[in-house]
């Protein structure tokens, strides 16, 4: 029993280099950026933002206070559809669709996958999506409704 205490700080100063060697989250965007303008695909708009939502999730493992699932949207009074504005209800002013599973396939790891809009406009819908996985630090990134996605390595 004596003992359990200098492991677990042993543990922790271990991991702690292991995280400071992951690059920074917004050089992994910045880099997804340029593979999907690469591939003549749709790049991320909110560069700020969609980093700060991968620090929240490896910080937290849950989305920022934001994100509102579909079925939350719906029971708040949204009408469900996609050419709807979520902002057009007052209770989900400045909110943003997030943490539904992921319905596209095939899966990119084992567990369960699940999507955040990103760059969401006035409340509506996006065609871009991170998908993430709490059981995973990697996140992947669609620019074009879950067609292709590109990977976001761990990052902090």
């Amino acid at each position: 029993m004596k003992y359990t205490l200098p492991i677990l700080f042993l543990a922790v100063l271990t991991a702690v280099p292991a995280y400071a060697d992951l690059p920074q989250c917004s050089a992994v965007v910045q880099a997804a950026n340029q593979q999907l303008a690469e591939q003549n695909k749709r790049t991320v708009q909110d560069v700020n933002k969609l980093t700060d939502l991968l620090k929240t999730l490896n910080r937290d493992n849950v989305l920022p206070t934001e994100y509102v699932t579909r079925e939350q949207a719906i029971k708040l009074g949204w009408s469900g559809k996609a050419e709807d504005s979520l902002w057009s209800t007052w209770a989900l002013n400045k909110k943003v669709l997030g943490g539904d599973p992921w319905a596209g396939k095939p899966a990119p790891g084992k567990g369960k996958w699940y999507s955040a809009d990103v760059d969401s406009v006035r409340g509506l819908r996006s065609s871009k999506h991170l998908i993430y996985s709490p059981e995973s630090t990697t996140r992947y990134l669609s620019t074009d409704n879950d067609v292709t996605t590109v990977m976001l390595p761990p990052c902090q």
